[in-house]
């Protein structure tokens, strides 16, 4: 049985996001089958489970593919069979680990000694006692297998049949590296053709009118670069100052007025709340753009029926200054046409048309061959060519399919994917979805899965990166089988670069480093391929189907009934609604107990008003992620439910105002937790941190009273960043020590940080002489020291060689810092209020930014040369801020420097410098790349 769980693991958590089956062999579950019941019949059905395990292999690598090529056949229900028995395994698992992490925290609470590694279970864990429920259960489980197995040739066959190729592990692997060599790339990719086009629209925007508002709409197919073609406008134009405000707004398939007049005051720096009525929320938006000339980017617009909408979500926009434009883009003209009727005085629209082949080529070939150089593939450029002809003009289909290529450098793959018959299919629209896919059957099924679960998510969805790796984390979709090798944040990191090096994410234009979007046609992809796996519910879905298979759920509150049926849900996203005006709706947003659902590993509740949970919340024994998350800091949580119960929990989230209660008592026992955010009046009060040897961000307050004093971190060694609050608690320097930071080598990230206004520390200087971190520490944030030198580990022959930034805030006494020797790797040096400090030592070649606010600097350091050449070195400085430095009287130095070179400064802001008499002019003659001169008092 083992050598038949251990070959199959791999195959099914690919599709299923389980490590069911690699438990199994862990626990020994196999000698537990054949001790107890029917040892004959459980061994016979293994027997015949691992003889057909070549085919099983085979059918799971084509599943996906098998299911949407050829309906009329049975292997969805094959799938759905694995899925289930596996799934029933796995909750039984879970629940024999729970129990072992409870009966660990115990023996932890009674000072019982529990042995090395006391925050998590021995691996030499002795066998649990299994009760004849469990035994039941896992042994209905394997007989699940064991049935489906039958039918296997006929689907392996068919296969064959439909000539769609199973890719082997080997296969995968080499893909999988491949692809990790590079990552993000997208965001300085070129536009490539539609100059033209552009010219028409910027050239018609700033036509001047005598209309006060007129509309301009970019018509077209899916995937043909509407979006592409307006954030270049947007972009250009928001550098210029012809429109007074630039607005850009994704509207999608949900058209909503009192939405869209959220998102504009959004984007013009007005918070505001949903909650509040629309008649409210369209005031303040015509106050705020009376008498300016805006331009107000509509992406994605679907709505074409309701003229009664358009007319309210225009009226205020009617107040802007004369001459102001509406761009947006559609796939339907009729959306253009509602509109032209709507504006009514001057509209225009440019139905977009295929790429050229020559633009084509050019953007196939940056992504097929990204990386390579082509000339060096003349067979591939060759083949290349016949594809791009069948791309029927399309820029997303390109990006995609040229991405697919660059994994597979060789001719027959790229021979295989110009036969396929979907590149010649006449019809566009039906074409580009059959490409997506072909794309999508070739990711390995690990990524496939973390692919389908992103479908939850609305079309115009934000996606933060590191959210996103934590809830496939908590889903099981990172090979949890495998985390002691390699964090799955790591693995996560890399399916995500793959995502994105394969274009089914990019960079988010508008929200910048960090947010990604999905393109729409992207998002439709995802939700067609996660059919009966990921389901969305709307606010305005009355009549969907949610059928009963479904595993991964968002759901609006006012649907939210229409999920209660679902018994094996696994994640549960849930976005609140409520009007404060609106009696019916109830203050707090509380979880109906029917959507308890035991099963569940995710929970993220994004509310618009106050939220409660209640005490069954703590009934969920597999819940990994629990997220609370509500964007207004005035509305309070109230959670009295034992959360210290959830022992598997690995993210817990709860973002609201300060004055939310939640209690924290026996919180330590959280000694799976990674990841905790609480308002800091609620992490204050957690005690005995210690035990949460798992977390890997944390902020803790030095408090006086056992249970909260710095020792406290000592154990925390696999924290990545770490932020210690009220070092003025730490009696003397021997108890700083003791936090061990010097050992805590996974640590990247660490803010020291005092009150401001506290003068009770204690010999501050060697207090920060013993918080020492270890030399991996790549940002430093001191705030509120006390002292008059930098602490000695920061002046010694062994510096911190990795850090990349340091900040320096508040320190009143600090009047000198030592050299930056070798510190080669400094980025970004950043220092406010240390109205005591004179000098700077020379800053390293490497920084690329400098901010200094009321500091005492009479002068600027100069940049650091260790070479003996004459010639000028080229320095990576690009901004530079320096405000309230009433004693800075030169810039030479800085800017002149015959040694360096500032060609790559782009922005210089100088603000309240008041004794800085003249600029050294000649010397911006050097600075080849300078956008932004600001110079204020």
């Amino acid at each position: 049985m083992a050598s038949w769980l251990a070959s199959v693991v791999k195959e099914l958590g690919n599709w299923v996001g389980a490590a069911a089956v690699q438990k199994l062999v862990d626990m020994g579950m196999e000698s537990h089958l054949s001790k107890h019941r029917q040892p004959v019949d459980s061994k016979a059905a293994l027997k015949r489970v691992e003889t057909a395990l070549p085919k099983i292999k085979a059918v799971m690598g084509v599943a996906e593919a098998l299911k949407m090529k050829d309906p009329s056949t049975h292997t969805r229900n094959w799938v759905q069979q694995f899925r289930d028995a596996v799934d029933a395994a796995e909750d039984v698992l879970d629940e024999l680990k729970y129990k072992e992490l409870e009966n660990m925290v115990q023996k932890q609470n009674r000072g019982d000694s529990v042995g090395e590694g006391s925050s998590s279970v021995s691996k030499k864990r002795k066998t649990c006692a299994i009760s004849d429920d469990i035994l039941e259960r896992l042994e209905e489980a394997v007989a699940m297998l064991d049935a489906a197995t039958v039918g296997l040739e006929e689907l392996h066959q068919r296969a064959k049949e439909l000539d769609i190729h199973y890719l082997s592990e080997s296969q995968l692997e080499i893909r999988t590296n491949l692809t990790r060599e590079t990552t993000s790339f997208l965001s300085e990719r070129n536009v490539f053709g539609r100059d033209a086009e552009k010219a028409q629209i910027i050239s018609w925007l700033k036509r001047e009118t005598e209309a006060p508002l007129s509309s301009f709409g970019i018509v077209g197919v899916g995937g043909l670069g509407k979006t592409t073609l307006a954030q270049s406008v947007y972009q250009e134009l928001s550098r210029t100052s012809y429109f007074q405000e630039t607005i850009w707004v994704c509207v999608s398939t949900e058209f909503s007025v009192k939405v869209i007049t959220v998102k504009i005051l959004g984007e013009l720096g007005e918070e505001c709340k949903d909650g509040n009525q629309l008649n409210i929320l369209q005031q303040r938006l015509e106050a705020k753009i009376q008498s300016k000339k805006i331009l107000l980017i509509l992406d994605d617009v679907w709505e074409d029926k309701k003229m009664g909408d358009w007319e309210q979500l225009i009226a205020p926009l009617r107040y802007a200054q004369q001459g102001s434009k509406i761009l947006f883009t559609t796939r339907q003209k009729s959306v253009a046409d509602l509109l032209a009727r709507v504006i009514s005085i001057e509209h225009e629209s440019l139905p977009l048309k295929d790429l050229k082949e020559q633009e084509l080529r050019l953007l196939f070939n940056s992504f097929a061959f990204y990386s390579f150089n082509p000339d060096e593939y003349g067979d591939l450029q060759a083949i290349g060519d016949q594809i791009v002809k069948k791309l029927h003009g399309s820029p997303l289909v390109a990006k995609v399919i040229g991405s697919l290529l660059n994994s597979h450098m060789d001719p027959y793959f790229w021979r295989r994917i110009s036969s396929h018959d979907s590149l010649i299919n006449s019809q566009q629209a039906n074409n580009v979805m059959e490409v997506l896919k072909l794309s999508y059957y070739n990711l390995p099924g690990d990524l496939q899965v973390c692919f389908r679960f992103c479908s939850i998510f609305s079309q115009d969805h934000d996606f933060f990166k590191e959210d996103l790796i934590k809830m496939w984390m908590a889903s099981g979709f990172l090979g949890q089988q495998s985390w002691e090798e390699q964090r799955p944040e790591d693995i996560g990191e890399d399916y995500f670069n793959i995502l994105l090096r394969k274009s089914f994410f990019e960079v988010s234009k508008i929200k910048g480093q960090g947010y990604y979007v999905m393109h729409d046609l992207i998002h439709e992809l995802a939700t067609n391929v996660s059919e009966g796996e990921c389901c969305r519910v709307g606010r305005n879905d009355k009549s969907i189907y949610i059928p009963s298979t479904i595993r991964h759920v968002s759901v609006h509150e006012s649907q939210i009934q229409k999920v209660s049926h679902l018994k094996n849900i696994r994640s549960l996203v849930i976005t609140t609604i409520g009007e404060q005006q609106d009696k019916t709706v109830p203050k707090y947003f509380v979880l109906p107990n029917n959507l308890v659902k035991k099963s569940l590993r995710l929970l993220k509740i994004h509310a618009n008003r106050c939220c409660k949970l209640q005490e069954e919340v703590s009934y969920l024994v597999h819940l990994r992620y629990l997220s609370i998350y509500i964007p207004y800091p005035l509305f309070q949580h109230i959670i009295h439910a034992p959360i210290y119960k959830l022992y598997h929990l690995l993210v817990l989230e709860v973002i609201g105002s300060e004055d939310s209660e939640i209690e924290t008592t026996g919180m330590a026992n959280l000694v799976n937790l990674r990841y905790i955010r609480l308002p800091n009046l609620i992490i204050k009060t957690i005690c005995g941190v210690h035990m949460m040897t798992s977390l890997h961000e944390f902020t803790f307050f030095v408090g006086p009273e056992s249970g909260h004093r710095i020792n406290e971190l000592r154990t925390l060694n696999n924290l990545r960043s770490l932020d210690i609050y009220n070092i003025e608690n730490i009696r003397d320097p021997s108890e700083a020590a003791s936090a061990n930071l010097l050992g805590k080598e996974n640590l990247k990230s660490l803010q020291l940080i005092c009150t401001p206004h506290e003068t009770n520390l204690n010999n501050p200087e060697q207090i920060l002489d013993n918080v020492q971190p270890h030399q991996n520490l790549m940002e430093l944030v001191i705030r509120g020291y006390k002292g008059q030198r930098f602490p000695m580990w920061m002046m010694g022959e062994m510096p911190l060689l990795n850090l990349s930034t340091l900040k320096l805030h508040q320190c009143p006494y600090l009047n000198n810092l030592s050299s930056f020797g070798q510190m080669t790797s400094l980025k970004e040096l950043e220092i406010y209020n240390c109205p005591n400090m004179d000098k700077l030592p020379d800053m390293p070649l490497s920084l690329t930014k400098f901010r200094v606010h009321d500091v005492g600097l009479t002068a600027l350091p100069g940049l650091s040369v260790h070479t003996s050449t004459m010639l000028p070195q080229k320095s990576f400085l690009r901004f530079v801020y320096i405000s309230r430095c009433p004693n800075l009287i030169t810039l030479n130095g800085f800017l002149h420097q015959d040694t360096v070179q500032l060609h790559g400064l782009e922005d210089l802001g100088i603000t309240n410098c008041e004794n800085l008499a003249q600029l050294p002019m000649h010397a911006f003659t050097t600075c080849l790349s300078l956008k932004n001169l600001f110079i204020e008092e």
